[in-house]
């Protein structure tokens, strides 16, 4: 009875550590994060409470991602010599997170055509908007406001 109950522990913890090395591989969008499926490009940026248009900034400003339906993903940033290939990403209760390499990027999102995303280390935030939208009247927040913003759909 003995070596029964060892064996099925046994089977028990291999399955546990099998589970547990699993891979981290994107999930597949779903629900709120369907919407963001696309490309986007980076319209705005802030730090401190600098706040500028990239289109004024001129050449060399610009940064691009692509949210794929598997929950993978591209961002390509005109200061980076490589394009950063997003391991995963996910919408969920008004937030975004997008995972580069070994960072987390997170900021809120709005109506599945524009979302922010804040770049703790470099204490920058850029605004993206899908292909197609129309963004000519959109009011760039200051990093005091974009941080309310950002605890109230924290607190949700």
């Amino acid at each position: 009875m003995m070596k029964r109950i060892i064996a099925l522990m046994l089977a028990v913890l291999l399955i546990l550590s099998l589970g547990a090395c699993g891979s981290q591989k994107a999930k597949p969008a779903s629900g709120e994060s369907l919407s963001y499926v696309g490309r986007y490009t980076a319209f705005a940026m802030v730090h401190d409470d600098y706040r500028d248009y990239l289109v004024d900034l001129g050449e060399g400003n610009s940064s691009e991602i692509t949210l794929n339906e598997d929950g993978t993903g591209v961002m390509a940033l005109s200061t980076e010599k490589n394009d950063g290939t997003i391991k995963r990403w996910k919408v969920e209760g008004g937030l975004i997170d997008v995972t580069v390499g070994n960072r987390t990027l997170f900021g809120p999102v709005e109506n599945g055509n524009v979302f922010r995303l804040y770049f703790e280390k470099e204490a920058l935030t850029f605004y993206y908007a899908k292909e197609g939208t129309d963004i000519s009247s959109y009011n760039v927040l200051s990093q005091e406001a974009f941080k309310e913003t950002i605890a109230a759909a924290s607190s949700k």
